[in-house]
C-alpha cells in the first residue's frame, strides 16, 4: 500500500512539471513572435522613410529613384534650376487652378518644369517669375475637363505654356515643358 501511494505521488509530479513547461514554452513563443512582429514593422518603416528624404522644394531624394533602379533625373541648384547633361531645368511653383466646368467644380493641379535652352534664360526667367505664372494661371484657368483629358490635350496645352513662357523672353527660350504633377479632381 506504502509502494501504491508512492507509484500514485509519482505520477502526479511527473504530469505537473509538463505542464508548467508548456506554459512557459507557450509563452516564450509569444513573446518572440510580438518582438519579431515589432522590430519587422520598425525595419520596414524606417527603410520606406529613408528612401524618401525631402530635399528642397519637397521633391523625393534621388534615394527613391535608386530604389527603382532609375538614375536621379538631375541635380538640384539654386534657384529652382536643375541641371542634367547639356539641358537646364527650371522648376516652376505648382498650379492649383479651377477649370471651366459645367459639371460642377473641378480643379487641376499642375506643376511644370521648364527646359532651358541656355543658362542665361534662368536669369530671365526668375525676373519674370510673377508674370509668367500670371499669364500661365490665366492659361490654365480658362481649359476644361475636356480640353485637358486627352493625351492630345495635353500635348497641345504644353505647346501653349512653351508659347505663353517663351513670350517673356528675350535673351533665350525654353525648349520644353514638363509635367512632373497633373491631377485633375
Amino acid at each position: 500500500m506504502a509502494e501504491d501511494k508512492k507509484d500514485k505521488d509519482t505520477k502526479d509530479e511527473g504530469h505537473a512539471p509538463p505542464k508548467k513547461k508548456s506554459k512557459v514554452m507557450l509563452i516564450a513563443i509569444i513573446a518572440v513572435a510580438v518582438i519579431g512582429i515589432g522590430v519587422g514593422s520598425f525595419l520596414f518603416m524606417k527603410s520606406k522613410s529613408a528612401s524618401k528624404k525631402p530635399v528642397a522644394g519637397g521633391e523625393v531624394a534621388a534615394a527613391e529613384d535608386a530604389a527603382h533602379g532609375e538614375e536621379p533625373a538631375a541635380e538640384e541648384g539654386h534657384g529652382g534650376e536643375a541641371k542634367k547633361g547639356g539641358g537646364t531645368i527650371f522648376n516652376l511653383d505648382p498650379f492649383i487652378v479651377n477649370l471651366q466646368d459645367n459639371s460642377g467644380t473641378r480643379y487641376l493641379k499642375l506643376t511644370i518644369n521648364l527646359e532651358l535652352s541656355s543658362a542665361s534664360a534662368q536669369s530671365e526667367l526668375t525676373a519674370q517669375t510673377t508674370q509668367i505664372r500670371d499669364s500661365l494661371i490665366i492659361l490654365l484657368s480658362s481649359k476644361s475637363y475636356t480640353d485637358i483629358g486627352t493625351v492630345e490635350g495635353k500635348y497641345q496645352m504644353r505647346d501653349e505654356i512653351v508659347a505663353r513662357v517663351n513670350q517673356f523672353l528675350t535673351k533665350s527660350k525654353i525648349k520644353t515643358a514638363y509635367f512632373t504633377e497633373f491631377v485633375v479632381q
